[in-house]
């Protein structure tokens, strides 16, 4: 939610940046990151929508991360693969973080049973 709310004020660059700048102002792209971090929020007391919430925000981070690297390809921003990478980073760490979260985890009860450990 932070980098909506820190999107909703930001003038556009032009696309100088990077490419999804130019595609969607960056108050439309407020709106989505405010939108994506609020189901985050909500997934807190949701499991079903947690997995789906995950989901859609690691998708805009890679969307993101892939947008900066491609600035630094095409040579629109030399140091948009420092960015990139951090956001690419990120996207595969919420990917995991999704993974853990949807997985049953162990049975309940003691991990060795009372007899002790057999074989």
């Amino acid at each position: 939610m932070a980098r909506g709310f820190a999107y909703i004020d930001q003038p556009s660059t032009g696309g100088l940046t990077h490419f999804i700048d130019a595609l969607v102002p960056l108050h439309l792209w407020a709106i989505v990151w405010i939108a994506a971090g609020a189901t985050v929020l909500a997934g807190v007391w949701q499991r079903v929508l947690a997995r789906y919430a995950l989901a859609f925000v690691s998708m805009l981070w890679l969307i993101w991360g892939l947008s900066y690297m491609s600035a630094t390809a095409l040579g629109d921003a030399s140091r948009g693969w420092v960015t990139g990478a951090l956001i690419l980073n990120l996207a595969g760490l919420t990917i995991i973080v999704a993974a853990l979260a949807d997985t049953v985890g162990p049975r309940r009860g003691p991990v060795i049973a009372e007899g002790g450990v057999e074989g």
